[in-house]
């Protein structure tokens, strides 16, 4: 027929053979390639729909995090115990130790008031030594009481049933939990640890000598006739550890000096106790450092006192034998006189003997006893010196303030520092004082030496009395001078309090954690909705296999003649068994394409090819040639695949004499043809696989077989190797009309198949020389693209956007599409332009 004809084709669909050799068939249900009119805008790959009908196509994945993360969330709810904060406060008193009249003299020995202030009693308020006592003077935190169920473990503490006193606890039991089972009249002590495997059988009140403890075992107030509990043994540095973590240290308002104590945990009342325990302990450690100087000052008194009491008792026994030995009862009053002037340098004496005895001290403190307690301020000994007192109260605030921190804090090392800097001025200091001293004892010399020589003119009798009566004078002032010194130094300590109070108990005032279970439920529901969400787009995104006409279009250079649904059967002569099937259907419309495409109606020669095996292309040519052989006329599937020869074992026939014996000139072009099945179509089989099967194929003698077959048969389909593993498929096509490229959905992978369709189109010239099929759709796609037959219209069958969405989407998905996209282009049927395929 002539190339340029117009023919009509049985039923009621009319060829027109006018386009040109390259035109694409643009039709209903086209499958040309998107990119043939340059002016057509590239599609974007995303699409929302796309990926909401994918989500919904696998809607159970949903279900089943959802409900494995409810489970979870539920089980972790089971486990969660309120925890509570609980504070008190206390009210800090600002350090303001040397006032005005000082700052410049403490800014001059390197002092920074900067470093005075609450600040550091916060640092103080949770140190370590601090918190090593109040854990000490907490016996029952030292054991654990606990009960343990099947999803929540409580701490009992205060409500324990048993209370256990230790006296010897083995080092390795602080790590081991303790069982105790409560019977009427017995108790059972069992360790859960395997390592150290333990059983001991007590009573009530008597005493317990086990391997890793010696105790005692009471009953409380909540005690019990049975039952099970545990316990475990805490170490002073763990508990320490444990309340320092824990513990907030924070202002109540900005430039307030109220700081509150806070612990949040799950036993409010041993949290409080903690908190009250910590701040009276703090405060005691308060008045003990402000009771230090006090307390130095006493002791350095009684010193003095000790050496004057045996001074004073000899002076006073030797004026009292002499009175009696002599019967004085008094000097005369020239005497007294003299008396009176000697007593008043002898108190000016004693002054500067003070002074000197200050200075020896604290010179002696600075160099050997730093570390060893507050310095005595000179007012406690009565002396009166303003700048010295100001150096001995900034060493001794200086010293506690270091005292409180570690050596690695970096405040330590400006403290010393600064200690060093004071006790330097201080020592500048004493030298100065040290030289009026000598000045003023130099003078008090001269007075005394004049004085004397006005008493040695008294009768020897009433001389021997007056140096008598001056020397139980000097030890007697002395004497009282210190006892007055050291009661107003006691009273000092007994009128001392703490310079910071306590403004609140501890109380709980809030549960922390008490929207917990919403949000470790919602939080599992979010991860039980994310988990599978990021599955599906994980698994689209890294799926490198072709799926759906959108991806075979995006490989380019060849056009797509159609597609193919998935059958369960391997009835190689499918069509023929049953020729209203919807594959039979689909099949119908592929020859329909390849007889437009090659402007005939017979003389048809069909290559079959994919890009590797098992991608269905011997399924395809059997039932293809089935096909043309329901038409009634000759047709011819030849089996070419010399490497890996499948036909006759698909269509149940011996593998005798075939191709490559009539190729290496073993037999007659006859004797290869299996004529007269019971198919409908002629066979001829591949034969004995040769050693060179690419070389027999690419001789001349099958380009004179072909020539020979087209004159005998209408239809000749050739099944051929994969094109994508060997080239024998290129020679064959040249001998062909149009070569069909079998894509296997789900199977064909995306980047092979893409490499083995642009090398094809670099060897092959003619677009429509080679067609695209994408077989094995799924079925549950079924419904979105339908297909039906209209009397009074004839019959037609679509295969457009919606189907695609099926075989993406499944049944569910495609469906909702369908009626979503019928609604917007308001359509009755899913006919859809080839373009969207």
């Amino acid at each position: 027929m002539a190339e340029n004809s117009t023919y009509t084709h049985s039923g009621n669909s009319n060829y027109v053979y006018g386009q040109p050799n390259n035109a694409p068939y643009y039709g209903q249900g086209n499958y040309g390639a998107g990119n043939n009119d340059p002016n057509e805008e590239e599609e974007s790959n995303f699409n929302i729909m796309e990926w909401l009908m994918l989500f919904l196509h696998y809607w159970y994945l949903f279900v089943i995090g959802v409900a494995i993360a409810w489970g979870c969330a539920m089980l972790k709810n089971r486990k969660w115990l309120p925890s509570y904060y609980s504070q008190g406060t206390i009210i800090i008193k600002e350090s303001n130790y040397y006032g005005n009249a000082n700052s410049t003299l403490m800014q001059g020995f390197g002092v920074d008031a900067g470093y005075k202030n609450v600040n550091n009693q916060v640092i103080m308020l949770g140190s370590y030594d601090l918190m090593s006592r109040v854990v000490d003077s907490l016996p029952f935190m030292q054991t654990e009481y606990i009960t343990k169920g099947r999803f929540k473990t409580r701490n009992l503490y205060r409500q324990t049933p048993i209370l256990i006193k230790t006296t010897r606890v083995e080092q390795i039991a602080y790590s081991i939990l303790f069982q105790l089972e409560i019977h009427s009249d017995s108790l059972t002590i069992i360790s859960t640890d395997e390592n150290f495997p333990m059983r001991y059988t007590a009573r009530y009140c008597e005493p317990i000598h086990c391997p890793l403890f010696d105790a005692v075992i009471l009953p409380s107030d909540m005690s019990v006739s049975t039952g099970k509990i545990y316990f475990r043994f805490r170490t002073k540095a763990s508990l320490v550890d444990e309340f320092m973590a824990r513990l907030q240290l924070s202002f109540v308002g900005e430039g307030s000096t109220v700081l509150a104590i806070a612990l949040t945990g799950e036993t409010p009342q041993r949290d409080c106790e903690f908190i009250d325990k910590l701040a009276e302990i703090y405060l005691m450690q308060n008045l003990e450092q402000k009771n230090e100087v006090a307390d130095n000052s006493i002791r350095f008194i009684n010193q003095q006192l000790i050496a004057l009491q045996s001074s004073l008792e000899v002076s006073e026994d030797a004026m009292t034998r002499f009175r009696q030995e002599n019967k004085f009862t008094d000097v005369g009053s020239y005497s007294g006189q003299l008396m009176n002037r000697i007593s008043q340098y002898d108190q000016q004496n004693m002054s500067l003997k003070l002074k000197e005895t200050y200075f020896d001290y604290l010179t002696n403190y600075l160099q050997t006893n730093i570390e060893n307690g507050a310095v005595i301020a000179p007012t406690s000994l009565g002396l009166n010196e303003p700048i010295l007192m100001s150096l001995v109260q900034q060493l001794n605030d200086l010293r506690i303030q270091r005292g409180e921190l570690s050596e690695k804090n970096v405040y330590y090392a400006k403290y010393t520092k600064d200690i060093e800097n004071v006790k330097t001025a201080i020592n500048e200091v004493v030298s100065s004082m040290r030289a009026s001293l000598e000045i003023e004892k130099k003078d008090l010399q001269d007075r005394f030496a004049d004085v004397e020589d006005e008493i040695k003119t008294l009768p020897s009798k009433e001389l021997q009395i007056v140096a008598l009566e001056r020397n139980y004078r000097i030890d007697d002032n002395y004497y009282t001078f210190f006892l007055q010194k050291r009661a107003e130094a006691e009273i000092q300590k007994a009128g001392n309090t703490p310079d910071n109070k306590i403004l609140d108990k501890a109380r709980t005032t809030a549960m922390v954690n008490g929207k917990a279970k919403s949000k470790t439920t919602s939080t599992a529901l979010i991860i039980g909705l994310l988990v599978p969400l990021v599955l599906i787009i994980l698994s689209e995104l890294l799926n490198n296999k072709v799926r759906t006409p959108k991806d075979v279009k995006r490989l380019g250079a060849f056009n797509m003649i159609g597609i193919l649904r998935h059958t369960r059967t391997q009835d190689p002569v499918f069509v023929r068994n049953k020729p209203r099937s919807s594959y039979a259907e689909m099949l119908r419309s592929i020859r329909t394409r390849v007889e437009f495409i090659t402007k005939r109606k017979e003389g048809i020669v069909v290559t079959l090819t994919s890009t590797e095996s098992g991608d269905g292309k011997t399924f395809l040519s059997t039932n293809l040639a089935s096909l043309y052989g329901m038409s009634g006329k000759k047709t011819l599937l030849i089996d070419v695949d010399l490497r890996k020869p499948n036909v006759h074992n698909k269509l149940g026939l011996e593998n005798g004499s075939g191709l490559s014996n009539y190729l290496a000139g073993d037999c007659a072009l006859a004797d290869t043809i299996i004529r007269d099945t019971p198919f409908g179509f002629d066979v001829m089989r591949a034969g004995t696989i040769p050693p060179n099967p690419g070389e027999l194929i690419h001789s001349d003698k099958m380009a004179e077989m072909i020539a020979r077959l087209r004159e005998e048969y209408a239809f000749i389909v050739m099944d051929t190797s994969p094109i994508g593993l060997v080239s024998d498929a290129y020679t064959l096509i040249g001998f062909s009309d149009i070569c069909l490229f079998i894509i296997r959905c789900m199977r064909t992978n995306k980047s092979f198949c893409k490499q083995t369709v642009q090398q094809m189109a670099e060897m092959i010239e003619g677009q429509d020389k080679v067609q695209l099929i994408l077989s094995d759709i799924p079925n549950e796609g079924h419904k979105a693209y339908g297909y039906g037959y209209g009397y009074g219209y004839g019959y037609g069958y679509g295969y457009g956007a919606d189907y695609n969405k099926g075989i993406r989407y499944g049944k569910y998905g495609a469906y909702i599409y369908g009626k979503l996209h019928r609604r917007k282009k308001g359509q009755d049927h899913y006919y859809a332009d080839d373009d969207e395929a």
